[in-house]
């Protein structure tokens, strides 16, 4: 054989192993179960007590504050909706300072425990059922370390108020870990976002993941014959930059009786979905000033902008066709929101969630979210995973692993009869 066919049969064979490592990787035996409640008929609107409408106006003023920290003068797509669910599981398993701070961060008080789990059940059952012509999956899931078994309780907990799937398996692999996370997380969201986790950012002291996804996918309210949006009405118009400069872009056109406010600096569209219980919410600075709307933001609130809503007017409505996608760690921004023991290695205290003793903390909270916005409507995606760390406890010989170390505006998207913020995000035309 000569020198040349060696190589060649070499290339070959290595490129037979690379591909058989590659399909080893992604090829998922045991996929973790997306689990959720689906509504066989539908219901008029998301019944809440009075208290829990307090948590429903608590967790949008948490959305505006998260959105202005992690503003950075870019288009941006956010669920905090998606966050809450992450961070109300971890919760389970707190207790002391550590809990009360996840909660006071999620507006729930003095409330507790007990309604955090009943609030997020009402909601994680009711909202898909208010609009059946409105796609609507929320799924929660723990995948954890089998060096690491949860109390009983914690499980029991999770899988009755959270619909939440529990699988174990070694995390010798990170590889095999992120596949299995990013596996649940494409069939949780329509296929909309498919990897969500890299193994590099899997540490070594990972005991389980939270992971919480949410999916939306809605047409706009009209018809076939009459629609919100034609195609044929889109236009490459300018789009105003914040630096002054222009740049063009496709705009939706449309006129329609549109719900919308005059506010003091900005106004706010109303753009229904299928059975208007879904909309999309335009803030719109009057000024060509979208950081100084950001600053506002804290203290805006979405029940006053709806409780000044006008519909007698037809609104001439230009929009821009858009698509955004981000990844974020939002440890920094969510500590200087107050939360600061739960990701502490010595502080926390996430007692009531594993077996065995030990130290455990929040390495890191991860969001991937997506959204197209076209004629058509639009499709959402936001994806949560809570890396939770641990160190062993008295008596237990930790095992060696080895891991790779490798004119801009905001928009929301909300329910209507529950008021609930589910996306938010700004687009800058960048």
């Amino acid at each position: 054989m000569t020198g040349h066919m060696k190589r060649t049969v070499s290339l070959i064979l290595s490129a037979i192993v690379l591909l058989t490592s590659c399909e080893m990787i992604s090829v998922i035996t045991d996929p973790i179960d997306v689990k959720f409640p689906e509504p066989e008929e539908a219901i008029t609107k998301v019944s809440l007590d009075t208290k829990q409408q307090g948590y429903v106006q608590a967790g949008n003023g948490m959305a505006f504050r998260f959105l202005e920290k992690m503003y950075e003068g870019d288009n941006l797509i956010l669920s905090p909706f998606s966050l809450q669910f992450a961070l109300a599981m971890a919760a389970n398993g707190a207790s002391g300072q550590t809990l009360q701070e996840i909660i006071d961060f999620l507006g729930y008080g003095a409330d507790g425990i007990d309604a955090l789990n009943a609030y997020c059940k009402t909601m994680l059952e009711q909202l898909p059922a208010v609009d059946l012509d409105v796609t609507l999956k929320l799924t929660d899931a723990l995948l954890v370390n089998d060096r690491y078994p949860l109390l009983d309780s914690f499980t029991k907990t999770v899988k009755e108020s959270y619909y939440a799937a529990v699988a174990n398996m070694d995390f010798s692999s990170p590889a095999m870990v992120a596949a299995r996370i990013n596996d649940w997380a494409s069939r949780s969201t329509n296929g909309f976002i498919d990897k969500v986790i890299e193994s590099s950012e899997i540490s070594d002291d990972a005991v389980a993941f939270i992971m919480n996804a949410l999916y939306f996918k809605a047409k706009w309210a009209g018809t076939e014959f009459d629609p919100m949006f034609m195609e044929e009405s889109t236009k490459q118009e300018s789009f105003k930059l914040a630096n002054g400069s222009s740049r063009t872009v496709p705009m939706m056109n449309t006129v329609d009786y549109l719900k919308y406010a005059e506010m003091d600096g900005y106004r706010v569209v109303a753009i229904p979905y299928a059975g208007y219980k879904y909309y999309m919410y335009i803030i719109l600075p009057d000024k060509n000033d979208l950081d100084g709307l950001m600053k506002k933001l804290p203290g805006i609130s979405l029940e006053s902008i709806r409780s000044n809503f006008k519909n007698d007017a037809e609104v001439y409505l230009k929009l821009p066709k858009f698509d955004i996608e981000n990844k974020f760690t939002l440890n920094d921004a969510l500590m200087s929101l107050g939360l600061n023991k739960p990701f502490s290695p010595t502080a926390a205290e996430f007692d009531r969630m594993f077996k065995d003793s030990g130290n455990f903390w929040i390495g890191k909270i991860l969001q991937k979210a997506k959204i197209s916005v076209t004629e058509w409507g639009t499709e959402a995606a936001a994806v949560t995973v809570e890396l939770m760390c641990g160190s062993a406890g008295p008596g237990q010989e930790p095992k060696r692993v080895y891991f790779y170390a490798d004119h801009p505006f905001v928009f929301l998207i909300g329910e209507a009869t529950s008021g609930a913020i589910l996306f938010e995000g700004t687009y800058t035309g960048k």
